[in-house]
């Protein structure tokens, strides 16, 4: 039995270093005037001028979530999924969901396939209040077996409100938002772990819940300081967010089940859990001490005040230390 994502196949810090060496190749490209990137230290969305505005542009996939969706006959969920990806984080720099295209790739053509991936990313787009704007579709026997999705989500902010952790001071609070389960990360080690029971099946392929409307919602009335989409690497995205301060989760929101069967399953240690899962908070929002209760009655029942921050390095919780 497995009981690190590295051995189930996914080492995420040569991910990070696979991803350093890309990224290092295409610095630079980059116009003048309407299109030039905005750089942040950190953030979930590529940036680029537009009169006083900016748009904002996300792509990401499902992963090996599809596999699990196929085995539980529910293909329609990883639409939604893949809609969710992406329009999570737009939102994390203040950006709102404006419009969203698809790619699938098949091994052979599947009518009753790409009906029920219509129907989620249909719902997944009503749901981030975005146009679904088209996409594509590639037939690929000789490199996909069964089939792969993937989107690209675009957005708008102004260029003043930009929110790129920037205003993070000592003092300000976290909150974090529910999540509706493991989302769309972590599944490689899930699959391996996974026993057929269809009871847990169907709680690990529970569509990632999209904040949009809630989140758009209380930028509109509070100044946030930060906001980071909890996916793969999971605690130590909060710090994505500013580096330069300590985190510190000392009321964290209760931990679902479907977790504590994983990680009995798997016979995994808490830092692994947190690295790699969200651990049930999909989206961890930060605002000034003043602002923490009236953004909690604007999120809803699903936020809570998790913690602070500190000054400092690296994020503390109350089950371990991450990141310092």
């Amino acid at each position: 039995m497995v009981s690190t994502y590295s051995e189930a196949g996914v080492d995420i810090d040569a991910s990070e270093r696979a991803t350093e060496a890309l990224i290092a190749q295409i610095k630079g490209v980059n116009r003048k005037g309407d299109g030039e990137a905005i750089k942040l230290d950190n953030g979930f969305a590529g940036l680029v001028k537009l009169g006083d505005g900016a748009l904002a542009m996300c792509t990401d996939g499902v992963g090996s979530k599809i596999l699990l969706a196929e085995e539980m006959d529910s293909i329609h969920t990883v639409g939604i999924d893949c809609v969710a990806m992406n329009t999570n984080d737009l939102i994390c720099v203040g950006a709102e969901p404006l419009s969203f295209v698809d790619y699938v790739a098949l091994d052979k053509p599947d009518e009753e396939l790409m009906t029920k991936l219509g129907k989620g990313l249909a719902e997944g787009c009503k749901q981030s209040n975005c146009t679904l704007s088209g996409g594509e579709t590639a037939i690929l026997p000789e490199l996909v077996h069964g089939f792969d999705i993937a989107g690209t989500s675009v957005g708008y902010v102004k260029q003043d409100e930009i929110i790129d952790g920037t205003k993070i001071v000592e003092g300000d609070v976290l909150i974090g938002l529910k999540s509706s389960g493991p989302h769309s990360n972590g599944y490689t080690l899930i699959r391996k772990l996974f026993n057929g029971d269809k009871e847990i099946g169907k709680q690990l392929v529970e569509p990632t819940r999209i904040y949009v409307k809630e989140i758009m919602n209380l930028i509109r009335q509070v100044e946030v300081h930060g906001i980071a989409h909890i996916t793969g690497g999971g605690l130590d995205n909060i710090s994505r967010i500013n580096d330069n301060v300590q985190y510190v989760i000392d009321n964290p929101l209760p931990v679902p089940s479907v977790f504590d069967w994983l990680q009995q399953r798997g016979d995994i240690e808490d830092s692994e859990m947190y690295r790699t899962f969200n651990m049930g908070m999909g989206m961890t929002i930060i605002v000034g001490k003043e602002d923490a209760g009236k953004s909690v009655s604007i999120l809803g029942e699903n936020a809570q005040i998790i913690g602070s921050v500190k000054n400092g390095k690296g994020i503390e919780h109350s089950r371990l230390i991450l990141g310092s």
